[in-house]
């Protein structure tokens, strides 16, 4: 038996503006799941005049979860060139959000999406490294973007994503598995009635922590890049904006209500800086919305013959529709929210390929493409990968975007 190598984000996922305000999804916290996904939006039902300036989706050259090694292993130049073609020409995307531990992978894969015309969201992460060691990492990275600024690519540098879970040295737990179950722990004492003052109180203090930390990574970005500077902030992280160009909030919606989720938007307009949602969406199986960000869990590892270990036991049910549908409701809930920028999480993820029943760990993928598996010979192929519903909606609502603006590809 193998551990699952995508553990990618953790089932709390607050709607309150920081660990100060009571959360929306207290069911979160008590560890129950609602029973059915998020309504269709009332604002796909008229004409919303604003349309984000930014629009794409998070592409991954290679992360570090785990002992396992990379997420994207061979880095293969000639598939990266033809999934940053898709995403310009039939997804009709103008941004994506570039995320990677090797700095060279992030160079080349952004050299490619400049030249297929798109913004690039520059995003360095080398996860589970210590406080000191990433604020060497973002500098040296940052000298690469320079670089590539001045190349003229336009770019934006994300200091890091969700660095109390992911980073370590802000909350206590030597796994982002730990970090998260802390705050978990924290979040439950804190808010759960009669609520520990001592408990809201460390949580305040780690999130000093957290703005101090980013503070003194954009210090060490702007010594070496001149360009525009943010993060891609949990929604639980009660951040201070000042010192960065860009709001960046990961935008999941799980059971919050649509005035519940625009009101996370609207609580970050008092900033005065543009809002881009850095990511967000769902899996692809039944149930998988109203478990937004935590939709991964029902995946807990892999066996040796490629099946996979499913939660309780019970293989999900495979529904793009699902997918598609989550898709398409948050942005029209973006859109109507003025939201600058958005970024779909994501386009890729071959380490969990589909299958049929229960091989296709797809279904415990965000990836709006289905990999094949090594064994299918089509994996061989170019590309090695399948279209879904969720990568038809996009490419949809994305062509209507380039369109409405006078960007159409």
């Amino acid at each position: 038996m193998t551990s699952s190598p995508i553990a990618r984000r953790e089932l709390l996922r607050y709607s309150a503006g920081g660990v100060a305000a009571l959360p929306f999804a207290l069911n979160v916290i008590s560890g129950s799941t609602p029973s059915e996904s998020p309504a269709p939006s009332q604002a796909s039902q008229r004409s919303t005049p604003h349309r984000p300036r930014h629009y794409g989706v998070v592409y991954d050259v290679g992360l570090r979860y785990g002992p396992e090694g990379l997420s994207v292993e061979p880095f293969d130049e000639d598939l990266v060139r033809h999934d940053i073609h898709s995403i310009a020409s039939e997804l009709h995307a103008n941004a994506i959000r570039i995320e990677g531990e090797v700095i060279d992978r992030l160079v080349t894969a952004t050299r490619i999406a400049h030249a297929a015309g798109l913004t690039v969201y520059f995003n360095p992460w080398k996860m589970n490294a210590g406080l000191d060691e990433t604020r060497s990492y973002v500098a040296q990275a940052a000298q690469a973007a320079e670089r590539l600024r001045r190349e003229g690519v336009d770019i934006v540098f994300l200091v890091g994503c969700e660095l109390t879970i992911f980073t370590d040295g802000i909350y206590p737990g030597a796994s982002y598995a730990e970090r998260g179950a802390w705050l978990g722990e924290q979040a439950r004492l804190a808010y759960t009635p009669p609520g520990s003052p001592e408990a809201l109180k460390t949580l305040a203090e780690k999130a000093e922590l957290l703005n101090e930390t980013l503070r003194s990574y954009v210090v060490a970005v702007r010594r070496n890049f001149q360009g525009v500077v943010s993060y891609a902030a949990g929604l639980w992280e009660d951040v201070d904006w000042s010192p960065f160009d860009i709001v960046g909030l990961d935008a999941y919606r799980d059971s919050q209500t649509e005035k519940e989720y625009r009101a996370i938007f609207k609580r970050h307009r008092k900033h005065g800086k543009p809002i881009a949602a850095t990511e967000f969406g769902c899996c692809k199986y039944v149930g998988a919305g109203a478990r937004g960000a935590g939709g991964f869990s029902v995946l807990q590892g892999a066996n040796p013959d490629g099946t996979g270990i499913w939660a309780d036991g019970v293989v999900p049910t495979r529904d793009e529709a699902e997918q598609a549908e989550y898709i398409g409701t948050q942005i029209d809930l973006m859109t109507d929210s003025k939201v600058d920028a958005l970024f779909v999480f994501e386009f890729s993820k071959p380490v969990l390929p589909t299958g049929e029943g229960a091989k296709d760990l797809d279904m415990a993928s965000f990836a709006i493409v289905s990999s094949y598996p090594a064994s299918d010979p089509r994996s061989q192929q170019m590309p090695p990968w399948k279209r879904t519903e969720g990568f038809r909606r996009v490419s949809e609502i994305f062509a209507r975007f380039a369109a409405e603006t006078g960007s159409g590809r």
